[in-house]
């Protein structure tokens, strides 16, 4: 009997808990196939490589697109603003879904699109191209049309943002009023206020980054989108140096007769889908 007891003890101390099986789990013959499915995590910041233009990623997801008529009428209240026509052509509150993509950090430059102009023969060049008010290497450039644009995008492997990619880059998703948030200031962005009367080099104020850190999307210079405003003029948007707080909302949106010869207040930013991640218009990501 003791030696039967001892054998037992024994038999114990030398046998884990469970089965082989469950003590270590059989490897797949077919690893590679355990995360079938998942993509790769993309990059917050890419640089494309023929404009040399750092993009941010806007993720997938839903956004608050769009105003009420009553936030619209409390601000304008606080801002003492008229309720002009102009701002009926806002877009109702809504909720939108967005797939990810990429947009500039900043506005496209004089210094970018010089480059574009110089590797493409492009034939046209800017409308105050040689106006030292407007030319200097890191303003945005201005002066441009919508196929001027649309040309240098194609050049840069991008394009021109929707009015919904434009605005939930901007404002993000919680419905904010400017791209810093709700409070009015004429601080964080170069408007009518900042007393500058000119664009102003990409970048300058920080402060009025928008929550995916995308610069200059109120104020500077009105920005194109692909929208249609109005009787079938293309829609922009973020206001400029020329306006205040109720014209450089995010919500808010106008369109320019200019827009054929191109304007001193007017350029533009370009996206890019996220498809295009894996293709030679990435140089680096982080």
């Amino acid at each position: 009997m003791k030696a039967f007891i001892l054998l037992i003890i024994v038999l114990s101390m030398t046998i884990p808990y469970g089965s082989a099986e469950q003590e270590k789990p059989r490897a797949s013959a077919t690893p590679q196939r355990e995360n079938a499915g998942v993509r790769p995590r993309l990059p917050g910041e890419i640089r494309t490589i023929n404009d040399d233009a750092p993009m941010v990623l806007i993720p997938a997801g839903a956004f608050i697109y769009g105003i009420s008529k009553t936030t619209k009428d409390s601000i304008l209240k606080t801002l003492s603003t008229a309720k002009l026509p102009i701002f009926e052509l806002e877009l109702r509150k809504q909720t939108k879904f967005l797939p990810s993509y990429y947009i500039d950090k900043f506005e496209i430059t004089n210094q970018q699109y010089a480059k574009f102009l110089e590797e493409t023969d492009y034939p046209r060049e800017p409308r105050y191209w040689l106006n030292r008010l407007y030319n200097q290497p890191n303003q945005p450039v201005v002066g441009v049309t919508w196929p001027d644009a649309e040309a240098y995008a194609k050049w840069a492997g991008k394009r021109l943002p929707s009015e919904e990619e434009w605005e939930k880059a901007a404002r993000g998703t919680d419905g904010r009023i400017w791209p810093w948030g709700n409070k009015p200031t004429g601080k964080n962005y170069n408007g009518r206020v900042s007393g500058n009367l000119m664009p102003v080099a990409v970048g300058s104020y920080p402060r009025g980054a928008s929550p995916y850190g995308v610069m200059d999307m109120a104020g500077n210079v009105y920005e194109m989108t692909t929208g249609y405003w109005g009787e079938g003029g293309k829609a922009i948007r973020g206001g400029s140096y020329l306006n205040g707080g109720a014209y450089t909302r995010t919500t808010f949106r106008w369109a320019t007769s200019e827009e054929r010869n191109g304007v001193e207040y007017l350029g533009f930013r370009c996206v890019m889908d996220t498809t295009m991640i894996a293709t030679h218009t990435i140089v680096t990501g982080k």
